[in-house]
């Protein structure tokens, strides 16, 4: 069954995709799963769409960097990710994202709810709208100065206090290329910028999300000090705080997505739409 065919029947509701970051792609998350091998017109996803619900509520999980781990941010296919999704008929995004915390304050295990980020990639396609064949036609400067959706992103705030976790209300990433870390100099470089994170896969994700107009909102996993703390980050590491907070983002998502469920999209959802049909340049 291609994408495409699975979306025509879906009904124009509620629907969620979870994007899964490194350590946090388990489909256990889901009653009734279902997967489906999909491709979309900028090619393969990263993985297989897992299909299920949460609390009733249909969601859709895909695994960023696929369910082994074997694509490196560079090379995760971020607008077959968005269109697959877009295509499944999700409405929303919830992401979550490992990063390196770049202040004191902010702890590894802490949640950070991303605001704002700022862009250190350099070899990503960036849009779906690049003149290429195939590619959506026209040119689209669409805003970005609230990259996230706002609504979603308070949904996701007020389950973090219902749960009573520890967690920062906003957050500027920093996403660089990976897949290495930082240099010593890069991290204070972006320490003095005022950045709160580092990461290697916020862009352009959360940009294309938008294009495609889904409501697209982040959970920033802090697993570490970067290296501007004089401790050099590595692999087992980030993955001794992922495991340990796993729970945590599971329990997060699952009460964000019961949330979502009780409110109105419907003005969220049009001038979200508006927004793109006016960003567009048609030649």
């Amino acid at each position: 069954m291609q994408c495409g065919d699975r979306a025509r029947i879906m009904p124009q509701a509620l629907k969620i995709g979870i994007i899964g970051g490194t350590g946090l792609d388990d489909p256990d998350i889901f009653t009734e799963r279902e997967e489906v091998t999909v491709d979309t017109q900028y090619g393969k996803p990263s993985d297989v769409l897992i299909y299920g619900k949460i609390d009733e509520i249909a969601c859709v999980l895909l695994a960023r960097h696929g369910r082994k781990h074997e694509i490196m941010p560079t090379n995760v296919n971020y607008r077959a990710n968005i269109e697959a999704l877009r295509l499944a008929g999700c409405t929303h995004i919830i992401a979550t994202t490992a990063c390196g915390s770049l202040k004191e304050e902010i702890h590894p295990g802490d949640i950070v709810f991303l605001d704002q980020f700022i862009d250190r990639t350099f070899k990503r396609e960036p849009t779906f709208y690049d003149g290429k064949p195939g590619s959506k036609k026209g040119v689209c400067h669409v805003q970005m100065d609230k990259p996230f959706c706002e609504k979603t992103r308070s949904i996701l705030i007020k389950a973090a206090q219902e749960l009573k976790l520890n967690y920062f209300d906003k957050g500027t990433a920093v996403t660089i290329e990976g897949p290495r870390f930082s240099s010593k100099a890069e991290s204070v470089l972006f320490c003095s910028w005022g950045c709160d994170v580092v990461n290697m896969t916020t862009v352009p994700e959360v940009c294309l999300a938008k294009e495609a107009g889904i409501c697209y909102a982040s959970i920033g996993l802090p697993t570490d000090y970067d290296c501007w703390k004089d401790e050099p980050v590595n692999v087992a590491m980030v993955m001794k705080t992922l495991r340990d907070n796993g729970d945590k983002a599971t329990k997060l998502i699952r009460r964000a997505v019961a949330l979502m469920a009780q409110e109105d999209w419907t003005s969220t959802m049009e001038e979200l739409a508006a927004l793109v049909k006016t960003s567009v340049m048609l030649p």
